[in-house]
């Protein structure tokens, strides 16, 4: 019985130990990726190359500008729902300033940037994986490969920046919308005394915690796009594994952006 409970104890731990070892070799090698793709774009110059330009110019339109509509129906939602249900329960016990940094931190600080990274890692990190995983799967990239063409450079630097740009912008919208909206309208369907809290929003955001929202941002960007990059340049030769591969970029796309909002958030305190 004990030799029984000894081996469970060591098949659990075994586990989880490789577990743990594929994880970070992961979390490894997509960092070296990110970071090999971001600086070799920089360091040759090609910001100005009109070729990359056009691809960054193209992943913002999409990304961002496409984006638009479905955000701000979102923002408008969770904004009235998260800060009517806030205001109607803090309001009469407690004092506007702390209402205020309770709406700043769960709705600017925390929701908006979740709901967009969520938002745009259905959006445009699927359709980043399946585009370059087909370009795979046809041997594209390995032509442009064989021309002497930087795939990392070409294909990957100009979408990681661009997701990185378009969910700071979003994540900023998002916020804006989903806090002033949200307390705008409830002060014209509940109370208008609730409007008195519209002008300390602004004050109550301390640049500290606006440099982290910046940073979480651009690294939430940075992973929706890198994880998909990453797994569509590992499509070799069937077909399904341009699914597969898509499936895999989101999931560990959003694991990823929850360790990290949860290393954030303890930052904070």
């Amino acid at each position: 019985m004990r030799l029984q409970v000894v081996e469970v104890f060591d098949s659990i731990f075994g586990w989880t130990g490789r577990r743990i070892i594929v994880a970070t070799r992961y979390v490894l090698e997509l960092t070296i990726f990110c970071t090999a793709s971001i600086t070799d774009w920089v360091r040759q110059g090609h910001i100005a190359n009109p070729a990359t330009r056009a691809a960054l110019v193209s992943q913002l339109i999409f990304t961002g500008v496409d984006a638009l509509p479905v955000i701000t129906l979102l923002a408008v939602i969770i904004g009235v729902a998260f800060s009517s249900q806030i205001l109607f329960v803090l309001f009469p016990i407690t004092t506007a300033r702390e209402i205020t940094q309770i709406l700043g931190s769960l709705i600017t600080i925390e929701l908006s940037t979740l709901i967009t990274a969520i938002v745009l890692i259905g959006r445009s990190g699927s359709a980043i994986a399946v585009d370059l995983g087909n370009m795979a799967l046809h041997k594209e990239i390995e032509g442009l490969e064989m021309l002497g063409i930087n795939v990392r450079d070409f294909f990957v630097a100009p979408r990681l920046i661009g997701a990185s740009i378009s969910q700071l912008a979003l994540a900023t919208y998002f916020a804006g919308i989903a806090t002033y909206g949200g307390v705008f309208f409830s002060g014209l369907l509940f109370s208008d005394e609730y409007l008195k809290l519209i002008p300390l929003l602004l004050t109550d955001i301390h640049p500290a915690v606006l440099g982290l929202f910046i940073l979480k941002n651009l690294l939430f960007g940075i992973i929706i796009a890198g994880t998909a990059c990453f797994h569509a340049l590992h499509v070799e030769r069937s077909p399904t594994e341009v699914p597969q591969q898509t499936q895999r970029a989101i999931v560990n796309g959003l694991l990823l952006i929850f360790v990290v909002d949860g290393i954030t958030a303890l930052a904070r305190f």
